[in-house]
């Protein structure tokens, strides 16, 4: 049974998945730079979102963290053991809850990159690091989710289904150029 926090990290993810569709995430999907330039938009989705969640209870602490911050330092503190290495998402919500972020971004038209980067943004959830994740995979121009999850890929359909059910949301947007 998931707990109260679960529920609210996984309503946030899946919340914040279709935001990352709308234009003004869109156009801050920078290549390599996607954590460090929607943070201020996912941190201002994250405490619209606590507001909306919680309207009797008193304002939520927020902890928002990201990749190459300043203020982390040289080492990867917050960085958690997987299969004898470390590993750490994009982005990262701490408190109140804890949802990871990871950002990739099609290299070429096929399944295998994306499955990929579906397997890379599962160890957060499937870890028990974290209580959910949003995997932000970012289309080439012209394409659209379906191209992966058409009823040619049967497999494909069927592991995002899996992995949601575990806390993964995966958004499809396009960068504005």
């Amino acid at each position: 049974m998931q707990s109260a926090d679960s529920q609210l990290a996984r309503k946030f993810a899946h919340d914040i998945s279709q935001a990352f569709k709308s234009r003004p995430f869109r156009k801050k999907l920078r290549p390599f730079e996607e954590h460090k330039a929607t943070a201020p938009l996912i941190r201002r989705h994250l405490k619209r979102f606590l507001e909306t969640e919680s309207r009797d209870e008193a304002p939520q602490d927020i902890l928002f963290d990201w990749e190459g911050r300043d203020r982390r330092g040289r080492k990867q503190e917050r960085s958690y053991p997987i299969l004898g290495t470390s590993t750490w998402p994009d982005a990262a919500v701490l408190r109140p809850f804890k949802c990871a972020f990871e950002f990739d971004r099609e290299k070429k038209q096929g399944t295998s990159g994306f499955k990929d980067a579906l397997m890379k943004a599962s160890v957060h959830v499937l870890s028990g690091a974290y209580e959910a994740c949003v995997l932000v995979f970012i289309l080439l121009p012209g394409l659209n989710p379906y191209e992966y999850l058409n009823e040619k890929s049967p497999y494909t359909r069927k592991l995002v289904k899996t992995l949601e059910a575990n806390g993964l949301y995966v958004s499809f947007p396009s960068a504005v150029s």
